[in-house]
């Protein structure tokens, strides 16, 4: 621990706050001292009564030794034990946030996410952190949750639920998609629902990267760039106009009108499994809502 200079410490006498945390300092047998971040500021002032019992001060830690027969030591110590643990618990959470926020921008390296989504995803693991032990989460499980709640709330679609996990599984850390739940459903920041429109982008961007597909309209003498412009237009606009189906989630929406989408361009160059690919669903889910779309296009 740290002590400052003792003009300093005259100087932050009025305020009584932490010159690094602000945080309210107290006395700790003897010494002025942060209780959460651990400053030690110098010793305390004596008290108008010089000659009183106990008023003298004390070294930070003297309690440890034999307690004296006078009861003044005692009691200090026992003070200065309460200040000892709240420092232990305010080390470990700090040790928390450090590691989580750590974890968070070593993944979000991976995905290239601009700095003002990582410091969402850190401000969101800093509320989240006093209720890990309530959602029975670990502190990996905290940084990926709040990792991919920042995401969906700047609407950024190629980041989701399997995306994240991979990505801490490949840096050594087990992070299920039941503990993100758990997160979810114990804590008062329940993630952002994912956009079917913005999710389509991602579909389409998958296929574009598909080689089955980028040799089907090859062989169309179909413009690459503009094939895939007008899909996606298409797309969206069939994602805005099945809202009104119910039953079906984001993923399975947005999969699901890129393959409606590329059937009214003409010649058919993706497929429904390859369209339920793209976005990581059961084919027989797009096959479904393609079903309920056109029924419902013939009422």
């Amino acid at each position: 621990m740290r002590k400052l200079a003792s003009a300093a410490y005259e100087e932050l006498l009025e305020p009584e706050r932490c010159p690094e945390c602000r945080s309210k300092l107290v006395d700790a047998g003897g010494e002025v001292a942060c209780p959460f971040c651990g400053v030690v500021l110098g010793p305390s002032r004596p008290s108008q009564d010089a000659n009183t019992a106990g008023s003298r001060p004390e070294m930070l830690g003297s309690f440890i030794g034999p307690a004296s027969n006078n009861g003044g030591r005692a009691q200090v110590a026992g003070c200065a034990i309460g200040v000892t643990k709240r420092w232990a618990e305010a080390i470990g959470r700090n040790q928390s946030f450090l590691r989580c926020s750590g974890l968070i921008e070593t993944v979000a390296c991976r995905f290239f996410l601009p700095k003002t989504v990582v410091q969402n995803a850190v401000q969101t693991a800093r509320r989240l952190l006093p209720s890990r032990g309530e959602c029975r989460a670990t502190v990996p499980a905290i940084s990926a949750y709040s990792l991919l709640y920042a995401c969906r709330s700047a609407g950024i679609c190629h980041v989701g639920f399997r995306d994240v996990l991979k990505a801490y599984s490949e840096a050594g850390h087990k992070v299920s998609k039941s503990q993100l739940l758990r997160i979810g459903r114990g804590s008062s920041l329940p993630l952002p629902a994912a956009k079917p429109e913005e999710m389509t982008k991602r579909a389409v961007a998958t296929l574009q990267s598909n080689p089955a597909v980028l040799d089907r309209i090859r062989k169309a003498n179909l413009d690459q760039s503009g094939y895939f412009a007008t899909l996606l237009e298409g797309a969206r606009a069939t994602a805005a106009a099945s809202t009104d189906l119910g039953g079906f989630s984001p993923r399975t929406l947005a999969a699901a009108s890129v393959y409606l989408a590329g059937r009214r361009l003409g010649p058919r160059t993706i497929t429904q499994k390859e369209a339920a690919e793209s976005l990581g669903i059961a084919e027989y889910t797009v096959r479904e809502f393609c079903n309920r779309f056109r029924s419902q296009e013939a009422m």
